[in-house]
């Protein structure tokens, strides 16, 4: 095959060996071998046409600005003086939650998707949405009522995001009641691994999640877990599995730490970050639990499918509502707001239409140059604006997101090495 294509008679697919023309056609079927100069063009063209324009079916309800924690690594800002300054102190009111909600179901409309098959979701989030809590009851059953009614929003989903100190059993009862899912967030699975998660005295908490996982076992209420890979978490790959075992945990995602100004990551962190992912995927399916973000990229692979976001933001997917009603694109945006582009009492806002959420809309790897050469192109989904932008100096959301490449390169290779893996335990087996 390499001396064919390296020699001078490799003019046409149809004047192949016979030895290796069956060969040369299923490459060509699959377009690793082209018929024409400008075939991948004409691929790009086409792949990139089929880029979703934004339709809002994701709503970040940001219920407060305030937390009660002050982890030495937040994304939000919450490490950096200046940055906290800058968050509302008021919380959200439960006339501003009503007309959010109202806002959020226009904008399903507005994005075509007002049908009773459809699965919108809302996520509580923060700041710490546990110090609003009245609020997100009043949403919740504000959401179950409007079920009734609203045909776009029968199916819809709820989940908070919590670092779970504020739970108690009331609580926990109560979010079962209105079904809303509970992603408690953690660094690790050990008192180390959660050094940096403290709360605003300095003081670690790591003892005291762990009085909220033994609640919610005893209650008999199913938590996920939103675990940040930490340097030290990395390192640990056994107590995840005990912690798994201990508290019955059935739904895991893992998230890549991000650097800004503040806290600025070692250049080994982001293989060794992507390897752990992949190391506990292997173990985590063994007990039929399978992490999400490896997931999504598997989706795309099995399918044959470009998978063009990796978050709901980069499809024009989402909005994001602040406690004063400002609308924005992003969460990782709250403190300073930039992106938030429209507010909830603005009846003619169409996001379908709006020029930031188009542009975030087309921020997929397809688009960037510096990713079409990636063999990983087809299930990266890109990674995170925000994170883009503070890498380096004057880069903007449309930079690369670099600690991400590492993660889909390493993904996409031990997908390949495990798809040969099963179809060899298959040959054998019927051999």
């Amino acid at each position: 095959m390499q001396d064919w294509l390296a020699g001078s008679f490799c003019d046409s697919v149809e004047h192949a060996p016979a030895a290796i023309q069956s060969e040369v056609y299923e490459l060509v079927k699959c377009k690793i071998i082209t018929r024409t100069e400008d075939e991948d063009e004409k691929v790009l063209q086409f792949v990139r046409s089929k880029i979703p324009k934004p339709a809002v079916n994701v709503c970040y309800m940001i219920l407060s600005e305030q937390c009660n924690l002050a982890c030495k690594y937040c994304f939000l800002g919450n490490n950096d003086r200046q940055k906290r300054m800058q968050f509302l102190s008021e919380d959200m009111t439960t006339d501003t939650a009503d007309r959010a909600v109202n806002f959020f179901i226009r904008q399903i409309k507005l994005s075509g998707l007002d049908s009773e098959y459809n699965k919108p979701v809302i996520i509580f989030y923060g700041g710490e949405p546990m110090m609003n809590f009245p609020v997100l009851v009043h949403v919740a059953e504000k959401l179950k009522d409007l079920r009734e009614v609203e045909k776009c929003v029968k199916n819809a989903e709820m989940s908070v995001v919590t670092n779970g100190l504020l739970l108690n059993e009331e609580r926990v009862l109560k979010l079962k009641e209105l079904g809303v899912s509970i992603a408690i967030s953690v660094d690790g699975f050990t008192e180390e691994t959660n050094k940096m998660r403290v709360d605003i005295g300095g003081y670690p908490i790591f003892s005291r999640i762990l009085k909220t996982l033994d609640l919610c076992k005893r209650l008999g209420v199913e938590i996920s877990l939103s675990v940040t890979l930490s340097n030290d978490t990395i390192r640990d790959t056994q107590n995840i599995l005990n912690l798994i075992d201990n508290y019955g945990v059935k739904s895991f995602g893992f998230n890549i730490m991000m650097s800004d100004e503040n806290f600025v990551l070692p250049e080994s962190y982001n293989d060794a970050a992507a390897q752990f992912i992949i190391d506990e995927f292997i173990e985590l399916r063994k007990r039929g639990i399978y992490e999400d973000r490896i997931m999504r990229k598997l989706r795309a692979f099995t399918k044959a499918q470009v998978y063009f976001s990796d978050c709901a933001a980069t499809s024009g997917g989402q909005i994001v509502i602040a406690p004063n009603g400002q609308v924005g694109i992003c969460h990782g945006c709250l403190y300073n707001k930039q992106y938030f582009i429209s507010d909830i009492n603005d009846d003619t806002f169409d996001a379908t239409k709006d020029p930031s959420f188009i542009e975030w809309s087309q921020l997929s790897p397809v688009n960037k140059p510096g990713c079409l050469d990636c063999p990983a192109l087809g299930i990266c989904g890109g990674g995170c604006p925000v994170n883009a932008m503070h890498l380096k100096p004057n880069n903007t959301i449309h930079s690369i997101d670099e600690r991400f490449c590492a993660h889909s390169k390493k993904t996409l290779e031990f997908f390949i090495r495990d798809l040969y893996r099963i179809i060899s335990e298959s040959e054998n087996a019927n051999a």
